[in-house]
């Protein structure tokens, strides 16, 4: 078994593809296609998804991390789609506005086969809930900004699944020893979004065969 995805949008950007500040991931697992988060606009992950050869409306479900702009705005491309679910961690009004199906999801539970929601945890003021694949035995963490901290998402899922294989996504501009508490439970990790150059250099310089570099674009297929 194995586990596809191509990053849409990051703040890294690829020749060839447009780039903004936001997040967005297509997920391949299981015979089932994911959207992890919408980037900022319907636009740039519209045009990026057809250079990159994946089709947006064969997306079964979609994972919203957090209400923040950049992170929702394109799930626009999807409005008036109202069987169209997204698992989210608080109950609001701006998919419903969309014409989508909005799931909130309350507590660490399996929200689809062999996909997992922390559920929703509280980090400078806002709700925030990850994804966790299980890829056989291997857990694959994806984050989108890591308001609650990466390492007290990170020891969650510990604390429910065990070790973590592979953690990508958002950390926020942690702190050293966030990232050092990542890097003791998670067997590779990939900070991408707004982890910020400091968070980047430090993984690649002191757990550099953990470290996995990212940006739009990037094609990852797990294991590795």
């Amino acid at each position: 078994m194995e586990l596809k995805m191509v990053i849409l949008n990051d703040n890294e950007p690829s020749p060839g593809l447009k780039n903004e500040w936001g997040w967005s991931l297509f997920i391949e697992f299981k015979g089932k296609k994911i959207l992890f988060d919408a980037d900022t606009s319907a636009e740039i992950i519209k045009y990026n998804s057809k250079k990159l050869n994946i089709d947006l409306d064969s997306v079964d479900f979609a994972f919203l991390s957090h209400y923040h702009m950049d992170h929702y705005g394109g799930y626009g491309y999807f409005a008036g789609k109202k069987s169209f679910k997204v698992y989210t961690p608080d109950d609001d009004k701006i998919l419903r506005e969309f014409g989508l199906l909005p799931i909130e999801v309350k507590g660490f539970k399996e929200i689809e086969d062999g996909v997992f929601s922390t559920g929703a945890i509280t980090g400078f003021g806002l709700k925030e809930h990850a994804m966790v694949i299980r890829l056989d035995y291997l857990n694959i963490l994806i984050v989108g900004c890591s308001h609650p901290g990466i390492d007290n998402i990170a020891k969650i899922v510990y604390e429910n699944l065990g070790e973590i294989y592979f953690t990508i996504g958002g950390f926020h501009e942690p702190s050293l020893k966030a990232l050092d508490k990542l890097a003791e439970i998670s067997k590779y990790v990939a900070p991408a979004h707004c982890s910020g150059n400091k968070a980047k250099e430090y993984v690649k310089k002191n757990y550099n065969s953990k470290y996995i570099e990212t940006k739009t674009g990037s094609k990852i297929i797990l294991p590795f």
